[in-house]
Formats: C-alpha cells, sequence, structure tokens
C-alpha cells in the first residue's frame, strides 16, 4: 500500500490543476486535423479532462477527450491499451473503441500555449446514463453479468501498469484519513470508522485474493443502458479510474451505488448473485464484500465533499454520487460486517 502522502499529492496534482476551457472552434479543428473527422463539437460534463461529442458529418458520434495538463502520458497509455485489448477480446458488451489518428496512432500531443495536452478519440455509444433509468431486478441481473464480463476481459491483460497511486483504489483509502475533517461534522465519526475498517482488512489479508487490472468506476453515470428497454446494457464507458487491486473491489464499487437505493439490499443482491454465476466468488472474498462497501462509500462522501469545497462552482457535478452515498453508508451502520456477510453468502446459495 502507498504512504499517505505520496496518494494525495499526486491526485491533487490531476484534481486540482487548472483546465482552461477549449473554444469549440479549436475542438472541431483537432478532430479533423488529427482525427479526419469533420463535425460539431458539443461540451460534456467531466471532472478531470475536458470531453466533448463530436456530431461528425458522416452521421456517426464520437468522443473526444482532451486531457487534464496534470495527465500522465503513461496513465493514458495504459487506458488504451486496456481498450485496445477489450476490442480484440470480442466480449458481448459495448464497449468504446480508440479511434486511430490519421498516422495510426491512438494518442495525440496537443500544443495549448506553454504546455502541451494529450488528445484521444472514442467511438460513441448510445444510450441513457443508468441514473436516469427506472430501476428493476432485471436491470441489476444485467449489470451484475456485464461486470462480470468485463473483469473476465481484463483478466488476461498484462500491461506495464503504471504507479499512479490515484486517490479513488480503495487500496488507498487509509491516505483519505486526514481529509475527514471536511466532512460535516454529523458524519465525521461514521466516515472515520468506515476508513478504519479497511486497514483492519488489509491485515486480514485482502491483499492476496485475485488481483488483476479492473475497471473501478462501475457507477450510474458510467452504464448505459437502452431507452426502449432499460434492463439491456448498451455500454460501459469511462476507463479513467483504472487500476490493479483485488478484483473484488470491482464488485465493491459497483454495488455500492446500489446499497443507497430504497431497494438497497434487494438490488445490490441480485446484481452480486448474477455476477456470482459468471465468476465465482470464494468465501473469503465475499467475507470482505462489507467492509470495502464501507470504505468505498466512505470515500465517496470525503472526496466529493472535499472536493466541492475546492469547486464550489462545480459543487453539482462532483456532489452527483453523494447522496446515494451517504444513504448507503448510514443504512450499513445499522449491520455488522460479519451479519452482512452471512447475508450475501445465503443469497447467492453454495459457493464453489
Amino acid at each position: 500500500m502507498s504512504s499517505t502522502s505520496e496518494p494525495i499529492q499526486q491526485n491533487q496534482n490531476t484534481l486540482n490543476a487548472a483546465v482552461a476551457k477549449t473554444p469549440l472552434a479549436t475542438v472541431e479543428a483537432i478532430a479533423w486535423e488529427h482525427f479526419g473527422v469533420a463535425g460539431s463539437a458539443v461540451t460534456l460534463s467531466s471532472e478531470r479532462d475536458e470531453t466533448f461529442l463530436i456530431r461528425a458529418d458522416s452521421c456517426r458520434d464520437y468522443i473526444l477527450k482532451i486531457a487534464n495538463p496534470a495527465e500522465r502520458l503513461d496513465v493514458l497509455e495504459f487506458q488504451t491499451q486496456a481498450l485496445v485489448h477489450l476490442e480484440a477480446k470480442g466480449l458481448p458488451l459495448p464497449l468504446p473503441n480508440a479511434v486511430p489518428t490519421r498516422k495510426g496512432e491512438t494518442l495525440v500531443l496537443l500544443p495549448f500555449g506553454n504546455e502541451q495536452r494529450i488528445g484521444r478519440m472514442l467511438t460513441f455509444l448510445d444510450g441513457q446514463q443508468l441514473y436516469k433509468a427506472p430501476r428493476s431486478s432485471g436491470q441489476m441481473r444485467a449489470l451484475g453479468e456485464a461486470l462480470a464480463l468485463l473483469g473476465k476481459g481484463l483478466a488476461d491483460f498484462k500491461p506495464q501498469v503504471p504507479q499512479q497511486d490515484l486517490l479513488w483504489d480503495i487500496c488507498n483509502a487509509t491516505a483519505l484519513s486526514e481529509f475527514v475533517t471536511e466532512v460535516e461534522p454529523s458524519r465525521q465519526l461514521m466516515v472515520r470508522h468506515a476508513l478504519d475498517g479497511f486497514g483492519r482488512l488489509a491485515d486480514r489479508g485482502i491483499n492476496a485474493l485475485p488481483r488483476q487490472v479492473i475497471h473501478n468506476d462501475f457507477n450510474p453515470h458510467n452504464v448505459l443502458v437502452s431507452q426502449a428497454d432499460p434492463e439491456v446494457v448498451t455500454g460501459v464507458i469511462d476507463f479513467g479510474d483504472m487500476v490493479e487491486a483485488p478484483l473484488i473491489n470491482d464488485l465493491a464499487v459497483a454495488l455500492s451505488y446500489q446499497i443507497g437505493a430504497e431497494t438497497g439490499f434487494e438490488d445490490a443482491i441480485a446484481m452480486l448473485s448474477a455476477y456470482h454465476r459468471i465468476r465465482r466468488l470464494d468465501q473469503f472474498e465475499i467475507a470482505c464484500l462489507p467492509t470495502l462497501l464501507r470504505t468505498r462509500l466512505a470515500m465517496t462522501v470525503v472526496i466529493t465533499e472535499w472536493r466541492a469545497s475546492l469547486y464550489p462552482e462545480n459543487r453539482d457535478y462532483i456532489l452527483r454520487n453523494h447522496p446515494i452515498a451517504l444513504s448507503g453508508l448510514t443504512r450499513l451502520a445499522d449491520y455488522s460486517d460479519k451479519d452482512l456477510g452471512t447475508l450475501f453468502q445465503q443469497k447467492i446459495g453454495d459457493l464453489s
């Protein structure tokens, strides 16, 4: 596990780096000059980078991303390599593909004044973001299956993983302890207890669990479903938080966004069961899930409240997942990790 200061410092560099708004005319010129795509640009919401929808004259849409100035080339290469790998796997799951430049490259260095930023283009996936769609048990099962397939697709992806100490990596959760004071005082004790729990879990050997590259951000803004049938997953997007970590962490991230809903345990168990049918979980992985869920929910509360105080002008976007995280963390406070682990094991049936 990384030291406290390193992940905080590196993530502050990326999360806090100022990004001047690029004129849409410049974006359209980049799309044509480097990728051969002519069309009109539309600005999309984004946390760290600048992200644009390119409505191409060819009637096909694309996503153009201009990286945060603090984003490292090796990290973006890692993310792009994952997309290329997954495209070659031919998974029965719609994923964005990297669009090559006119020179056949997947990344391009763009001059912006005295600095360079990195540009890349991805194919556009149609569908509505999950958070806008009505919920159902069938949808939860589809999500569990999609996440399990994605994990299987990345299982043999063995790149040179860049050292980046991502703040959103559950394995770096204890590094957030110094920021608990940024949280609203009435919930600081609950948040600190959750973060401390991960430290105890690490001592129990979670790092010995199966590890691989994981998506690490399977949230309702990064999953697309069909507008005609919201139980059909039409895409998984945003691979910007990928890390190499215990595979069970990926499931914990996904489940954390279901626990806070009104039907929290019911939806979470439907997703968990569907995941387990494709990628079998062992008893220790199941036993770790409650602590990992608390940890991820606490991380969301801390990071979003801290960043919202730094960037009040972007507060609504930063806090978009805060209410459901706080709701989930509050709900879990009524249960012990042992009781939750037993519940999960009972619901998914026999473990191999």
